[in-house]
C-alpha cells in the first residue's frame, strides 16, 4: 500500500470516484468504472460524471491537469476558492465550442 503522506508520485492517468456512504461496493462494481484516457466526455457540456452512482470524480488527465466534477456546485465553488487559477470546465468547453 502508498502511504500517500510520505510517497513522491505523480497521478498521470486515473479517476477517483466519490460515493456516499450508504453506497456498497457491490453496487458501485455493477457499472463499468470510469476512465480518463480517451473519454470525451470531458469535453462536452453539460458534464457529467462518469459512474451514475458517484457523487464527485477527480481525474489525473495525462499529468498535466486534475479535472473536478461534482453533483454538488458547492465543492466546485469551495475547490475553485482554493485554487484560484482552476478553470470553469464547462466554461472551458464552450469556448472551445
Amino acid at each position: 500500500m502508498i502511504d500517500m503522506h510520505t510517497e513522491n508520485f505523480q497521478w498521470i492517468w486515473g479517476v477517483l470516484s466519490a460515493f456516499s456512504k450508504d453506497i456498497s461496493k457491490e453496487d458501485v462494481l455493477k457499472y463499468p468504472l470510469p476512465f480518463a484516457d480517451g473519454y470525451t466526455g470531458f469535453w462536452k457540456n453539460p458534464l457529467t460524471l462518469q459512474h451514475p452512482l458517484a457523487e464527485i470524480e477527480i481525474t489525473a488527465w495525462d499529468g498535466c491537469f486534475v479535472l473536478f466534477i461534482s453533483k454538488d456546485n458547492k465543492q466546485v465553488d469551495l475547490l475553485q476558492e482554493s485554487f484560484p487559477f482552476a478553470q470553469d470546465l464547462e466554461r472551458y468547453n464552450a469556448e472551445l465550442g
